[in-house]
C-alpha cells in the first residue's frame, strides 16, 4: 500500500466538492481519513480539507489523484515546480502541463505564485517575472515550460 495527502481548497460544502472527492475515493475502494477540515465561518471564506488516502500501488494513486485534479485537488508537498526548455518555436515539451483549473498557483522559489487568466490550451512559461500563461503558438525556443504536475496547487470555487 502506498499513501499520499491531499488537499483542497475553496467553497468545498456548498459547492459540493468534497462530497465528490469523498465518493471518488469510496468509488475506487481505498481507504482514507479526512485529515483535517477548516470550515469557513462565512459563505464567502475558503474552505481547506486534507485527505489522506492509501492505494494498493502508486500508479493507481497517481491514476486517482489524475481524476481528482478536476475537483482542485492536489498533494500536501514542497517540491519546485519544473520548467524545461522549448526546442523549437511554437512546439509544447512532453508532459507540459495544459489543463488548468481557476486559481492556478506554482511553487516556485519556495513562494506558491497565482497564475492569472487560467484558460485550456495555454501552458505555464517560466518568464523573468516569474510563471505566467502563454498559448502554445507564441513559444520561442527556450522558453522554459511546466511540466508534470509538481509543484502545483489549483482552488475549486
Amino acid at each position: 500500500m502506498t499513501s499520499a495527502l491531499l488537499e483542497l481548497h475553496g467553497h468545498l460544502i456548498d459547492s459540493l466538492i468534497l462530497a465528490k472527492v469523498i465518493d471518488r475515493i469510496q468509488l475506487s475502494g481505498y481507504n482514507y481519513v479526512l485529515a483535517d477540515l477548516r470550515v469557513g465561518a462565512r459563505k464567502q471564506d475558503i474552505s481547506t480539507a486534507q485527505i489522506q488516502v492509501w492505494a494498493p500501488s502508486s500508479e493507481d494513486l497517481e491514476a486517482l489523484i489524475q481524476e481528482l485534479k478536476v475537483h482542485g485537488v492536489h498533494l500536501v508537498a514542497n517540491e519546485e515546480a519544473e520548467f524545461v526548455p522549448v526546442a523549437q518555436a511554437g512546439e509544447v515539451p512532453e508532459g507540459a502541463y495544459t489543463r488548468h483549473l481557476p486559481s492556478t498557483e506554482v511553487l516556485y522559489k519556495g513562494q506558491w505564485t497565482e497564475v492569472m487568466g487560467s484558460k485550456v490550451q495555454w501552458v505555464i512559461v517560466l518568464r523573468p517575472t516569474g510563471p505566467e500563461l502563454a498559448r502554445a503558438s507564441e513559444l520561442n525556443e527556450g522558453d522554459r515550460v511546466l511540466v508534470g504536475q509538481r509543484g502545483l496547487r489549483t482552488q475549486q470555487l
